[in-house]
């Protein structure tokens, strides 16, 4: 098939990662690390808030908005 990713198999991609980062930072870094990491997550999150917020914004695309 190979067009683009449905809106539910993004989110169960996003979701696999996450629990995958998840499972990283509990089992393999250090406390300093484990501090960095965390202020790198906040700063992509407020990224993520930001384009989601961008999208909201937009005009409906040709398929009027409708997931794939």
């Amino acid at each position: 098939m190979g067009g683009a990713m449905k809106f539910e198999e993004a989110g169960r991609a996003v979701d696999r990662e996450v629990a995958k980062l998840a499972d990283f930072l509990d089992k393999k870094l250090k406390p300093t690390t484990r501090q960095e990491m965390a202020a790198l997550l906040r700063r992509a999150s407020q990224h993520l808030a930001e384009l989601a917020g961008k999208l909201e914004k937009e005009e409906p695309g040709p398929s009027g908005g409708q997931p794939g």
